[in-house]
């Protein structure tokens, strides 16, 4: 498997709550390997050179942690 450097791993997800209820989306990798007609990712506005070939994001343990403790509501 190829890895890649990352900034991070979680998005906010700009619709969650009213299709999903969900508040982020976790991206582990770039690219996919399934060829879907219908995928929105494909598209050039996304920027993913040579979007076939599936690379992890390296150290996504450490970086999830740190994206996860920032996202903590005090109480």
């Amino acid at each position: 498997m190829e890895f890649i450097e990352a900034k991070t791993i979680l998005q906010r997800a700009t619709h969650g709550e009213e299709w999903f209820g969900i508040d982020y989306n976790m991206n582990l990798y770039k690219g996919c390997c399934h060829k879907c007609i219908y995928c929105d990712s494909r598209s050039n506005c996304y920027q993913v050179e040579d979007f076939d070939r599936v690379r992890a994001k390296k150290d996504e343990i450490e970086i999830l942690n740190r994206e996860l403790k920032s996202k903590r509501k005090k109480v």
